[in-house]
């Protein structure tokens, strides 16, 4: 998503155009205050910082695997509050990776049965036995 070295703020369009999300959900998430207090130019308008982008992608990320909208808002909070509140972020994304990595293996196990029935069905259009499933 955020591929690009950013060395100074960005407009919400801009911002907008890195992480792919909508300006609207930007202005939400802001006024939600997942970044804190981002800072406005003399127009009043939002300025993304590398940070906040920064942060927008890891809770992207987070919300893209499953992490409840509360968690996250959790994680930002302690983001915000800086290294008195890293044991909490530890413990947020520890057991969030849990999480993830039993999904993943089911999804493994899922597809696996996937292949297999693909296998199966190839197998009965070429007229052929279809292969063993393996039940591991």
């Amino acid at each position: 998503m955020m591929q690009e070295e950013l060395t100074q703020a960005v407009t919400i369009g801009e911002a907008s155009r890195i992480s792919g999300l909508p300006v609207e959900t930007l202005r939400y998430y802001d006024r939600e205050g997942l970044f804190g207090d981002l800072p406005r130019d003399s127009g009043g308008r939002r300025r993304f910082t590398p940070d906040a982008l920064g942060l927008l992608d890891v809770l992207l990320r987070l919300r893209r695997t499953g992490m409840p909208v509360e968690q996250v808002r959790e994680f930002a909070e302690h983001v915000r509050a800086g290294d008195r509140l890293r044991a909490g972020r530890l413990a947020l994304l520890r057991a969030h990776r849990e999480r993830v990595a039993a999904d993943l293996a089911q999804l493994e196990a899922d597809l696996e049965v996937i292949d297999w029935k693909i296998a199966a069905y190839q197998a009965a259009e070429d007229g052929i036995d279809p292969p063993a499933r393996d039940l591991n």
